[in-house]
């Protein structure tokens, strides 16, 4: 080896270790009140994202079916329109969970100033079947929105529930080259609109660990 690969040999070292020692990273923060928590995601590695958080409401049996799931893709997407689509088909696995608490012998609709109003209630089998077979039946089409982080994609379902509605929001956005998928759920508009405010105030933190 002469001098002159040498000398490259040692710089080449010299940049590796100094992108070790200098490493930077990212931390996901979001603007909240002390109403909800988060805490740590965890998925599957099958599912092609990688969990980072998940943000919800402190509350009652109702507020299990609120939160903000925070994502990172871990494979390269081409096309978001598809690629939400496909999620929503794993997304809409909460519907029948959800239909069991409604119809459950602890759900508040059993009281009986309730009466009238549960003849709505078998169009839930309606909605879970047109879901079953076509998940974007109650979804309008994905559009374009926009934050402080920039572009998203978004896209906006909501499902009948005899007298609820269940709201899926899922959204996709490249923040420092990184595709974060957000996914959003709540049983009211109300609760959704809240959630959409804490979806809307996602900031990058960057940190620099020195070794």
């Amino acid at each position: 080896m002469n001098l002159q690969n040498i000398i490259s040999f040692i710089f080449l070292i010299y940049v590796m270790l100094t992108s070790i020692s200098h490493s930077e990273t990212y931390i996901e923060q979001f603007k909240y009140s002390e109403e909800f928590y988060e805490k740590p995601l965890i998925l599957d590695y099958d599912e092609g994202i990688s969990g980072v958080i998940q943000i919800s409401p402190r509350g009652n049996a109702f507020s299990e079916y609120s939160w903000i799931t925070v994502n990172k893709s871990i494979k390269e997407i081409t096309n978001k329109k598809e690629w939400l689509y496909e999620r929503l088909s794993d997304e809409i696995k909460h519907l029948a969970s959800i239909e069991r608490l409604l119809r459950g012998p602890d759900s508040p609709l059993l009281e009986t100033i309730f009466d009238t109003a549960r003849t709505s209630l078998p169009n839930i089998d309606d909605t879970i079947a047109k879901a079953s077979i076509s998940p974007d039946f109650f979804c309008e089409h994905p559009k374009l929105g926009y934050n402080k982080q920039g572009e998203f994609m978004q896209l906006y379902c909501q499902y009948p529930l005899g007298m609820f509605k269940y709201y899926i929001v899922l959204r996709l956005q490249n923040i420092k080259n990184t595709e974060y998928y957000l996914c959003i759920s709540s049983l009211n508009h109300k609760r959704l609109r809240e959630l959409i405010e804490i979806a809307d105030s996602i900031t990058l933190i960057k940190y620099k660990y020195e070794n």
